[in-house]
């Protein structure tokens, strides 16, 4: 059932991609961040105190889905949101994301063997914190008149 338990995970991810936009329209851009933040933070929980059962299996596919449909969110809305940060210099804004989160997956990927899962817990949520602190700093940065920004 793993197949189709990432099925389920891609549907629910690209749900939330082509929704994203309607949603950011109606509920604003920190809404559905702080959305994906609380799916995400509330499915971390669970995985820690839920214990996997065969017989559960509406379980597996709900936690798929809903994480897929938080990562549709976080990824739509941190690509919208470095257009708008970098919208005069989009190349070194996008290049910029995408070298951090090689970064990310690098130093996940090389802590895997050295790390106990609780330890990662740890790690992933603080970093989500970290992170949506950080997003929330950026938000309202922008909304008092942004960083000034210079003409090279």
């Amino acid at each position: 059932m793993v197949g189709f338990i990432m099925i389920c995970y891609g549907a629910f991810d690209v749900l939330a991609s082509m929704s994203a936009s309607t949603m950011v329209k109606f509920l604003g851009r920190v809404p559905v961040i702080v959305m994906a933040f609380l799916i995400n933070l509330s499915l971390i929980v669970t995985l820690i105190y839920w214990i996997p059962n065969p017989q559960q299996m509406p379980v597996f596919f709900a936690i798929s889905g809903l994480w897929g449909f938080a990562d549709g969110i976080w990824q739509t809305q941190i690509n919208s949101l470095y257009g708008v940060l970098f919208a005069g210099n989009t190349e070194a804004g996008f290049s910029n994301c995408r070298l951090w989160e090689a970064t990310g997956f690098t130093i996940a990927f090389a802590c895997s063997s050295v790390l106990c899962i609780s330890s990662k817990i740890v790690v992933i949520v603080t970093f989500l914190v970290l992170g949506v602190t950080g997003y929330l700093i950026i938000e309202m940065i922008e909304r008092l008149g942004g960083l000034k920004r210079r003409d090279d």
